[in-house]
């Protein structure tokens, strides 16, 4: 069956801008003086509203005039985390322009690649990230592309942002969008991490962000500052770090390197009040030694992305920090489809779906799976992305028949309504004639109190003619490691689990546990 939420929907105006909704005279004056960006690093680095506005209609200039950028022209941003990042990005919006986040530490072919895809006409880099694009631009092969670098001087053959873009006096005139452009063009172009297909830009529309800025002021819920350490080129970064700060006129505290010595550091010197995190960093902070060394009592709630969530690992930042912790599904491609509290998430859930969505869960055959019963999330909402860009076969891949969109990933729904993430459709172990989901058995060394981290994937063991489950888990701490606390989180685990899931496969202890900053694991299986 289709399902559909039991929320009302939203009066959203279909002729409104972001750069209308949030740069509006009464929002300008009422957070001309809030603080809005800080660099960790360096404190004195920091940029008000009413600076961040000046610096941003002075980029829109200079990218007009001094570089020809032309509506749906792109500009991409190969940079770690930095304050101007959002200055830029709202400097090519205000006059046309789209774009692009490309990961700053990918290699000069990497970069060519992403490149070819959104064909952008300027490249902001980093002095990080500097030689790597230079290489990719000289073997680029289509259009010239100015390079321009986050930094106060020029320095090989790239632009300084600080004199090329600000420091004249012209601002830019702000373009006016017709309804059609803010529904279906794309603003912001953010490539999938991958982990499910092959690596594509994800459009994302000026009404998504719209829509998302105008539910987060309905709710009234009171926002704190953040701490953005998450790295900029992904999409969960967007909306909470780069545009809702100056529609809500908080103040972000940008990390533009992750340590999580580091991130302990900036909550407690910083009082942050909330983050976007992933599972990982949160298992981290409820359980590591690291974090018990520092004063984190500022902190009161966390957005968990990526992975998801085990309900110990939530438990235990309810118990020892006190945090409120909202498990949210999210996928670049759709945003904001659940409606989460921290109650659901404490019971398991991801949540009810937000008004003006519907879903159905199908299985592998593609028929449509009764409620409670494990199936493929097929989703519909006013906050899907208008497609892939410049990729139309993968886009029309995406979407059934009937325009909902494949998620790939599996759900259950109970008799309430509340949905539950169950794993990855590509993670599915088959054992035998059984179906296994990796997210049972983490759930279960997750409530181990010596294991910090896991993950569990299926390996192929010729002998048994089948896949049967392998852990990997990290230790709280990681001077125990020994095979008595082997044998024992195995034997914990087996003995919590049915036959069929038990660890056939055995469970490997490493110490840097590998995720990429989605927070899914990103390990080649030995």
């Amino acid at each position: 069956m289709v399902y559909h939420s039991k929320f009302s929907d939203l009066n959203v105006p279909k002729d409104l801008s972001l750069y209308d909704l949030i740069f509006e005279p009464k929002r300008i004056e009422m957070h001309r003086d809030k603080l809005l960006f800080v660099d960790v690093e360096d404190p004195r680095n920091c940029l008000t509203f009413s600076q961040a506005h000046e610096l941003i209609l002075k980029a829109g200039f200079a990218f007009q005039t001094k570089l020809g950028l032309n509506k749906g022209d792109v500009i991409a941003i190969c940079s770690p985390n930095h304050i101007h990042y959002p200055v830029v990005m709202f400097g090519a919006l205000c006059v046309g322009g789209i774009s692009a986040a490309i990961e700053y530490t990918s290699s000069p072919e990497r970069i060519i690649s992403d490149m070819n895809t959104v064909r952008p006409k300027i490249i902001i880099a980093h002095p990080e990230s500097l030689n790597n694009v230079l290489e990719a631009v000289k073997n680029y092969n289509n259009n010239e592309v100015t390079v321009l670098v986050f930094r106060k001087q020029d320095i090989n053959d790239a632009r300084a942002v600080d004199t090329f873009l600000f420091n004249g006096n012209e601002l830019a005139k702000p373009y006016s969008y017709a309804p059609e452009d803010i529904a279906k063009s794309p603003a912001y172009l953010y490539f999938t991490s991958g982990t499910t297909g092959a690596k594509k830009a994800v459009m994302i529309s000026q009404y998504m962000m719209v829509r998302t800025l105008m539910l987060t002021d309905s709710l009234k819920i009171p926002m704190p500052s953040i701490l953005a350490y998450t790295e900029f080129h992904h999409a969960s970064s967007l909306a909470t770090a780069l545009i809702q700060s100056f529609f809500l006129g908080y103040t972000v505290y940008v990390m533009p390197h992750y340590t999580f010595e580091g991130l302990c550091t900036a909550i407690e010197s910083h009082k942050v009040g909330m983050m976007i995190t992933q599972p990982y960093v949160l298992s981290a902070l409820a359980r590591d030694q690291v974090a018990a060394k520092h004063n984190l009592s500022s902190l009161k709630s966390v957005v968990c992305c990526g992975a998801a969530s085990s309900q110990d690992v939530i438990s235990d930042a309810k118990e020892r920090l006190g945090l409120a912790v909202f498990n949210v599904y999210a996928m670049t491609e759709i945003i904001g489809m659940f409606t989460v509290t921290p109650t659901v998430s404490n019971a398991g859930g991801v949540g009810y779906l937000s008004g003006g969505f519907s879903a159905k869960l199908i299985d592998e055959e593609g028929n449509e799976v009764p409620t409670g019963q494990t199936g493929e999330l097929l989703i519909k909402g006013p906050t899907l992305m208008p497609g892939y860009y410049r990729n139309p076969e993968a886009t029309a891949k995406a979407f059934d028949s009937d325009g909902f969109f494949r998620t790939g990933d599996l759900f259950r729904i109970n008799e309430d309504g509340c949905f539950h993430y169950v794993g990855r459709g590509k993670d599915l172990i088959k054992y035998k004639l059984h179906h296994i989901y990796p997210v049972e058995i983490e759930a279960i060394l997750m409530s181990h109190p010596k294991v910090s981290d896991c993950a569990v994937i299926g390996v192929y063991q010729p002998e048994l003619v089948t896949e049967v489950p392998r852990a990997y888990v990290s230790l709280v701490d990681t001077q125990k490691h020994n095979d008595a606390i082997v044998n024992e989180i195995i034997e914990y685990a087996n003995s919590h689990l049915p036959d069929e899931k038990r660890l056939r496969g055995g469970l490997i202890v490493i110490d840097a546990f590998p995720r990429n900053s989605t927070g899914f694991s990103a390990f080649e299986t030995p």
